[in-house]
């Protein structure tokens, strides 16, 4: 009888110690975090984006660049309307060796006199040359103008033989040369350079439109470097240097967290020296490593199937 018993629990202690086994295996599964996977979405933003300013006020004779170009760090964008400093300066050169080999004179009242002569002997031909206009006479304006030409002419001689003073021409001279140094600085900067390479957006413009000095002209987006800007679920936590995957329309790409999340979003930063991907580029993302159980999950309401 009693050996009966004995037996009959002897087979039971197996099926028990079963029981209890998957009990624990349940519960460590159930307590203990686990790695897990948390699906989420990105989109591609630039590293950095540097605005343009004009460099100085002007107008803008040419574009070089268009909206959506990429351009390399001191490429010319765009060229200032330098036209006329281009056509003055010859002439403002010649003036300035002028009178750099005139020698000064001094004072002298006799051609002083002659040069308030010569200066009143035009104005009265200025005045003869109306006259005659008014009248309509031909002839009349034809003398008159000539007398006044004739005029011109000697007030010009009287002039040159005054010469100028050392105070004078040295007045001259400065003068002369700050016209000459400042067409040449227009020349100098006609073009407008890119600040950093990337993707170019235009702003406001145009060619044949003024611009104001400092006024911002264009924005370039640093694509050489791009940053995931990747979407946190309500109750995750993403610290520094955790990982996520990429899902790409080339394939998969693992970048790690730079920093911890700031609110619902979290940025990891990659090289895009060879320019495959695009600003603005979105697609799925997997955050890898996030610590959690399943019971824990499971209270969620989380799928546990990823």
């Amino acid at each position: 009888m009693f050996t009966g018993e004995i037996q009959r629990s002897r087979s039971k202690r197996p099926l028990v110690i079963g029981i209890i086994f998957v009990l624990l295996v349940v519960g460590l599964v159930l307590i203990v975090p686990m790695p897990h996977d948390v699906p989420s979405t990105f989109v591609l933003a630039p590293l950095s984006t540097v605005e343009l300013t004009a460099p100085r006020e002007g107008t803008i004779a040419e574009i070089s660049s268009s909206t959506g170009a990429v351009v390399a760090k001191g490429s010319i964008i765009a060229k200032y309307d330098v036209s006329d400093a281009e056509k003055r300066l010859p002439d403002l050169e010649k003036q300035l060796a002028s009178l750099e080999k005139q020698p000064a004179v001094k004072p002298n009242p006799k051609t002083k006199a002659a040069v308030s002569k010569a200066e009143g002997a035009l104005k009265a031909a200025d005045a003869a040359l109306e006259k005659a206009k008014k009248k309509g006479k031909k002839p009349a304006v034809a003398a008159a103008l000539k007398k006044q030409l004739a005029a011109a002419a000697a007030l010009e001689k009287a002039q040159a033989a005054v010469g100028l003073s050392k105070e004078e021409l040295e007045k001259q001279l400065a003068a002369a040369q700050q016209a000459r140094d400042a067409a040449k600085a227009l020349v100098a900067s006609a073009n407008i350079y890119a600040p950093a390479s990337g993707v170019l957006t235009l702003v406001d413009l145009e060619k044949g439109r003024a611009v104001a000095k400092d006024a911002k002209i264009a924005v370039v987006e640093d694509t050489s470097k791009l940053k995931a800007m990747v979407k946190v679920p309500p109750g995750e936590k993403v610290v520094k240097g955790q990982g996520v995957e990429l899902v790409l329309p080339k394939g998969k790409k693992r970048v790690l967290f730079d920093a911890d999340a700031k609110g619902d979003t979290a940025e990891a930063e990659f090289d895009n020296a060879k320019g495959e991907l695009t600003v603005g580029l979105r697609g799925d993302a997997n955050i890898e490593g996030t610590q959690r159980s399943i019971g824990e999950l499971a209270l969620r309401g989380r799928d546990v199937s990823r």
